[in-house]
């Protein structure tokens, strides 16, 4: 069984050219990326598990492990507004995703310029390395995903 930073690692590693053209990112690069206009992959690993106290969603809680959350920016900040918000640590939670980032053991980023996030998602799931977290989690203005919060499935059961 992998560790928690071996797994974190094996699925950074596993993203090529042949997933999406993009980069990572660690907290350091956002500037290079502030006013770029995309989607982007957080990659979050919780060591604990993270109850959700969101209305909406039937799934109280989000069990240890490696997910994926998926978003864009197409705001005046860019990609690199969003992400700096993504990974500070003390923030007012405003998004769904807040609720995981703030418990967060390791936070790391895959920036995709002018992509869609739910081409990104639907992209995702087809690998069969993801696979929905929690239906309905990040994606209540969107009509085609059934989450953008997707569990990393294959590295983390080896």
């Amino acid at each position: 069984m992998m560790d928690a930073n071996q797994a974190f690692e094996a699925v950074r590693a596993g993203w090529d050219d042949s997933i999406l053209e993009g980069t990572w990112i660690t907290p350091c690069e956002v500037e290079a990326f502030r006013r770029v206009k995309g989607a982007y992959g957080l990659l979050i690993a919780l060591e604990h598990a993270v109850v959700l106290n969101i209305r909406k969603l039937k799934t109280a809680c989000v069990e240890p492990g490696l997910y994926l959350y998926v978003g864009s920016a197409y705001g005046a900040g860019g990609i690199g507004a969003r992400l700096a918000r993504h990974f500070k640590a003390d923030k007012a939670i405003h998004w769904h995703v807040d609720r995981l980032t703030v418990e967060a053991s390791r936070l790391a980023a895959f920036v995709w310029p002018d992509g869609q996030e739910c081409t990104l998602v639907n992209h995702l799931l087809k690998t069969g390395v993801y696979e929905v977290a929690v239906a309905g989690f990040g994606s209540s203005d969107c009509q085609s995903c059934p989450s953008h919060l997707l569990t990393v499935q294959a590295h983390t059961k080896k």
